[in-house]
């Protein structure tokens, strides 16, 4: 029996069962157990998570080294997603450390990997996930009112199918404050509720009676307390 090593670390076995015609013993199981130990080692672990929200300037930090004291050195250093992260390269004695950042602070997700390269026979390259999440500091219910095919002829039409509700929150804990909300067509209303300090509702109402006929994408713009782009929402339809 062999045990494959590779990817592995730490206390590893591997069992099978073994039949026989021994009356005795017609099934036997053996298992191997084995401590497997890394040429080179990431310190708190490979995987790097840059996960804040919107502003956040994140910092993580890698250790590299050799547990058991062979001798390596970093020969380069490289990642798919350099227009996301930046990455420093420091050497410590016989360790590296490799600090990584996020670049942009605006609301964003992305993944890749930062490849190191060495002069380890054993191990010549060592590959860092990077996982990074910014997400916004209000949540909304939907970035698309999608109101469908609109009769307004038709009998019985009820004008309830012309209005649509969003959700607003600070999924931050903070008070949430709608500064305005724009919109880029009249007939287009909104009225807005507040739901504590946290959240609001917004109910979007569409005029009957000032509908264009055709397809429409129009957008509404939402302003609150915090600095940056507004929130926009999507309002697409047709009018028959």
């Amino acid at each position: 029996m062999k045990a494959n090593t590779v990817n592995r670390k730490g206390v590893f076995s591997k069992s099978a069962r073994v039949h026989s015609n021994d009356p005795q013993h017609l099934k036997t199981r053996i298992t191997i157990s084995c401590t497997v130990k890394q040429y080179i080692s990431v310190l708190p672990g490979e995987m790097i998570k840059l996960q804040g929200f919107e502003g956040d300037k994140i910092k993580k930090k890698v250790t590299i080294a050799s547990p058991e004291g062979h001798p390596f050195e970093i020969t380069d250093i490289s990642s798919n997603i350099g227009d996301k992260i930046h990455y420093k390269l420091k050497k410590r004695g016989k360790e590296y450390t490799i600090e990584v950042k996020n670049r942009s602070t605006k609301e964003d997700m992305f993944r890749g990997n930062i490849i190191v390269k060495t002069n380890s026979e054993k191990n010549p390259h060592v590959v860092l996930p990077v996982r990074g999440e910014l997400k916004g500091k209000v949540a909304i219910s939907s970035k698309i009112l999608s109101f469908g095919t609109i009769d307004t002829t038709r009998d019985g039409f009820d004008t309830v199918s012309l209005r649509k509700t969003l959700v607003l929150r600070d999924v931050q804990g903070n008070d949430l404050v709608i500064k305005k909300i724009k919109t880029t067509s009249d007939w287009i209303v909104t009225e807005t509720k507040k739901r504590g300090a946290r959240q609001y509702t917004i109910v979007i109402t569409l005029d009957k009676d000032r509908l264009p006929k055709g397809q429409f994408n129009e957008k509404i713009e939402i302003r609150t307390n915090y600095k940056g782009k507004p929130l926009v929402v999507d309002v697409q339809g047709e009018v028959i």
